[in-house]
């Protein structure tokens, strides 16, 4: 019989062969540290055997040297196969019920995006979502929950759309889209900090009083303002008294000096 060429046992399935077996010699019973382990061909290379894992057993150092060619007993044998075999049975088992659940989980979340695409076109006629919308519709769900975006879908649509000859314009459409995100960022950082939605407020009243309006620096203003203590009802007066975004920024700094 023409002997097997002795291939070596890479580090990755050493590695799987100690885990299996639990990091024990299985002549023996000693497990790592307190000895080395080896992995042993339990049909021997030079009487045919391969490194298949079926073939592979964890041996301590001294059991490998000692036991030369010699097998484990058949009974033993074929217990650790049985083993093994159960154990990927299993594993696929998993796999399986685990490719069933991300599968389930994907119609989920694509239903979830169809409901919000639709809701969204009602809210708004006249338009339909197309595949960038869709994409910027699921960045969402994986931010925020399913009825945190349909209640700022409703509010973005109330507060921005307008509309002509019954059919929504296009920059509101646009404007209007693009403000859902961040409404559902308001409305839980005001859950967080009543005062900020009163803040927004003020920022709104500016808005429509102030040309050249810079809405970053003002709620930046109000923000630093009200944690100086400046009370909502001096920076709704300030807001109600200023014409000019110089005059604003005048205005706050120096309510905080004082």
């Amino acid at each position: 019989m023409k002997k097997n060429k002795r291939k070596p046992i890479s580090k990755k399935l050493r590695f799987e062969i100690f885990k299996r077996d639990k990091f024990k010699c299985v002549y023996c019973g000693v497990s790592a540290p307190d000895v080395i382990l080896q992995v042993d061909h339990i049909e021997p290379v030079a009487k045919g055997g391969d490194n298949n894992i079926l073939n592979l057993a964890t041996s301590c150092f001294e059991c490998n040297s000692g036991k030369r060619d010699r097998k484990l007993n058949e009974q033993t044998v074929l217990k650790r196969q049985k083993d093994q075999l159960d154990e990927l049975q299993e594993r696929m088992e998993q796999i399986e019920m685990m490719i069933k659940w991300q599968k389930g989980l994907k119609d989920i979340k694509d239903r979830i995006v169809d409901d919000l695409k639709e809701f969204w076109e009602e809210l708004a006629p006249g338009y339909r979502i197309n595949e960038t919308g869709l994409k910027r519709i699921k960045k969402l769900t994986k931010e925020y929950d399913y009825e945190e975006i349909r209640e700022a879908m409703e509010i973005s649509a109330n507060q921005y759309l307008h509309f002509e000859d019954r059919t929504v314009t296009d920059k509101s459409w646009d404007k209007a889209f693009s403000k859902i995100g961040g409404i559902i960022k308001v409305r839980r950082d005001s859950k967080q900090n009543p005062d900020l939605k009163e803040l927004f407020y003020i920022r709104g009243i500016l808005k429509n009083r102030i040309q050249n309006f810079n809405s970053s620096v003002a709620i930046i203003l109000l923000k630093m303002a009200h944690g100086k203590g400046i009370s909502i009802d001096t920076l709704k007066k300030v807001a109600l008294q200023v014409n000019y975004m110089d005059e604003f920024e005048y205005k706050i700094n120096e309510l905080i000096e004082e």
